[in-house]
């Protein structure tokens, strides 16, 4: 293998959580399921569940985003408007400008004043092994 070829190969297996790796344009409308890995940052609307299949797995949603469908990730960032469970085996952040119709399960939670949440709020795996609830998750929606 050259170096060129082993340097990206090196890039692929080691990517930064901070690195969005996918983009929804504000203006663009995604019909149906995706799965990721990495980030996802969202500005469009998003009609579909959205599933990240890895524990760095984050979904930032902007003021102007709207997703309806469920979602399965490990930390999420919500500034939009979600139609949909949520589901995040590490940190929820809940914006003053979110609001959420549907169920939210979570590791962490952070609510800020303004936030909108039309469901329940469920603290799930306690013991913080967030390999596990991804893995629950992922059998559940297969």
């Amino acid at each position: 293998m050259t170096d060129k070829k082993q340097k990206a190969s090196k890039a692929e297996q080691h990517v930064s959580p901070d690195i969005m790796q996918c983009m929804i344009g504000k203006g663009v409308t995604l019909r149906g399921d995706m799965d990721f890995n990495g980030g996802m940052h969202v500005d469009g609307d998003i009609i579909g569940n959205l599933e990240g299949h890895s524990e760095r797995s984050r979904l930032t949603l902007s003021r102007e985003g709207k997703i309806t469908g469920n979602i399965n990730v490990c930390e999420a960032e919500i500034n939009g408007s979600i139609t949909g469970d949520v589901h995040a085996s590490g940190s929820v952040i809940l914006h003053p400008q979110s609001h959420v119709t549907g169920n939210v399960y979570y590791g962490k939670i952070e609510i800020r004043s303004g936030a909108r949440i039309s469901g329940k709020l469920i603290a799930n795996n306690p013991q913080g092994d967030k390999s596990s609830m991804l893995g629950k998750l992922s059998r559940k929606s297969a």
